[in-house]
């Protein structure tokens, strides 16, 4: 199967879009390029999501040496063009690396323009939020050093001691909950602190701290090169490993004129849902462990190894499947194993239509999540959450369907529905997940069916990555939408020069404080982690009551006991 690109897209975008652009390059698989100047950014912004609506993906940018600096910022434009994206460039001055923000247009790029600045050292213009994103927020500069410059004074009214506390606060102003994640469970994506205020028991303020677990894999994939860098990516996060190796294959592979051969699509597609039910079935397990009903517990993990059992008889592994290749895959599914994993999942379709029912009527469950961590449409739709998060709120937005990898997604070709819930809560979170299972059970057995009754090539060999080309590839994960960006080397065909990596929980974990504020203090595990956090777990939490300062440290056992005590009826 070839990816096609519609021959009139960059004179559509022209057109149709935005007429007063520098240059149009067209990429593959319908994406274009629009060169504009730099203090045109903030007007393209506001045009795009204000007139168009278009949805911000991500905005980064590129080291581009003599150059400059290339300011990105990709656009989703799926819904006026099949697949369209439009990725904004403008170059920026080496010497004066400034340009706006347009963070202020659309709050979905505050953190993308935070690690913008601290990364690169780009300067957005009007920020509204100018903190580190990685690194502690007293860091002094320059931010690229790994040191205290020679010469550097502290603040005279500041000890070192308070000056590298992970995120300081004043006690009058909020509460500090410190979660501290990196070496307990290496496949995270990103560590994180959130402190919130309360008032007695409910939560008045909230703010978050990311950076704890950066390992630099974007760079690593760009040192390694495009046939290893698909095991790297992987490397990313451990559950939803499948998700991102799709991801990286599908961007690498609209950097040159791909076709893959369509049983190593239904392959692709089959691995990415097995992903998503055992990430569904491992989050409604954990949500359930914390609120105290631990029948749901023990009968969703018992479920979900039988999914890995599948996965680990196809893959010869059990976490990072290894099997992404440019072009295909490098192991196929026999007929025999094909049938008889069908004959497990049409079970385990079964099981999950119970796990409906018990989930939607159960009375702890339906007590300790109805009208917890409210968001509503606009607040999904303005934060840029994404995936089951996202369609919670009642906002239909799917990359299977609105702009989908290189795997079978065809609703002609595959039967499949996108789940939406109007709860706009954390009970509505659940309910999207668990019948997303039903989703992923109905899709696997059709894919498996295919491979049961059909043989075929897995691979072909892919052509030489272009020098100098560009793309986006776009795969929705058990999470939510994830996004690489790749631009090659003018150089080496072999290797990357920029690797970009958007993660839905990169998405997702912003809007935490949004969720937490008027929630209490004993739903706080069950809303952090109703966005289904790339986290292994809060170690300890300080609480300090605004009524009388007081304050006492509580455990993440301590924590989980006072958020079952609130399930007790």
């Amino acid at each position: 199967m070839k990816f096609e690109t519609a021959p009139d897209v960059a004179e559509y975008v022209k057109k149709e879009i935005y007429p007063d652009g520098l240059e149009y390059v067209p990429l593959r698989e319908n994406r274009v390029i629009v060169k504009v100047a730099p203090g045109d950014l903030t007007k393209v912004a506001e045009l795009f999501v204000k007139k168009f609506e278009a949805r911000l993906i991500h905005a980064t940018a590129v080291d581009l040496e003599l150059k400059g600096f290339e300011v990105l910022h990709i656009y989703d434009f799926s819904k006026f063009k099949d697949r369209l994206v439009v990725i904004v460039k403008a170059i920026v001055d080496k010497d004066s690396p400034e340009f706006p923000s347009i963070a202020n247009i659309t709050w979905q790029a505050t953190w993308a323009e935070r690690e913008m600045k601290e990364l690169l050292g780009v300067k957005p213009s009007g920020m509204p939020d100018p903190r580190h994103q990685f690194l502690p927020h007293e860091w002094p500069n320059p931010v690229e050093s790994g040191s205290i410059p020679e010469g550097y004074k502290f603040d005279g009214s500041t000890t070192a001691k308070e000056m590298y506390l992970p995120l300081r606060m004043p006690i009058e102003e909020a509460y500090q909950t410190l979660i501290p994640i990196g070496p307990y469970h290496p496949g995270v994506i990103e560590g994180q602190i959130v402190y919130v205020k309360v008032e007695g028991e409910q939560v008045v303020a909230a703010d978050i701290k990311t950076g704890f677990h950066h390992r630099g894999i974007m760079k690593l994939i760009e040192r390694r090169g495009y046939n290893k860098g698909a095991f790297l990516a992987e490397r990313v996060c451990g559950i939803c490993s499948a998700a991102h190796g799709l991801a990286y294959i599908t961007c690498t592979e609209n950097l040159y004129e791909s076709e893959v051969p369509e049983r190593a699509l239904y392959i692709r597609t089959l691995l990415a849902e097995l992903n998503r039910m055992h990430s569904h079935l491992l989050w409604v397990g954990v949500v359930a462990d914390v609120i105290g009903w631990k029948t749901g517990f023990m009968l969703t993990w018992g479920l979900r190894e039988r999914v890995m059992d599948i996965i680990e008889a196809i893959t010869g592994n059990r976490v990072n499947y290894g099997i992404w290749r440019m072009g295909g895959v490098s192991r196929d599914v026999p007929q025999e194993l094909a049938e008889k994993a069908k004959r497990t999942v049409d079970a385990l379709r079964e099981e999950c239509a119970k796990l409906l029912l018990l989930v939607a009527d159960h009375p702890v469950v339906k007590s300790r999540l109805i009208g917890v961590g409210p968001l509503t449409r606009a607040q999904a739709y303005d934060g840029g959450a994404v995936g089951p998060v996202a369609r919670a709120s009642d906002w239909k937005i799917d990359v299977r369907i609105d702009n989908p990898p290189h795997a079978i997604y065809d609703p002609k070709v595959i039967s499949w529905e996108v789940i939406t819930d109007d709860h706009c809560d954390t009970f509505g979170r659940t309910l999207v997940r668990v019948k997303e299972l039903l989703v992923s059970c109905s899709i696997v057995s059709q894919c498996l069916e295919y491979l049961a009754k059909t043989t075929g090539d897995i691979r072909i060999k892919p052509k030489t990555v272009p020098l100098g080309a560009e793309a986006v590839g776009l795969n929705e994960a058990p999470r939510g939408e994830l996004a690489y960006y790749i631009r090659a080397s003018d150089k080496d065909s072999s290797l990357p020069h920029t690797v970009r990596i958007r993660t839905p929980s990169y998405r997702n974990n912003a809007i935490i404080p949004l969720m937490l504020v008027g929630s209490n203090l004993a739903d706080v595990p069950v809303v952090m982690g109703s966005t289904d956090q790339c986290l292994a777990c809060t170690d300890r939490l300080e609480v300090i009551d605004n009524r009388d300062g007081g304050r006492k440290i509580l455990t993440w056992d301590q924590l989980v006991n006072l958020s079952r005590r609130a399930s007790r009826w």
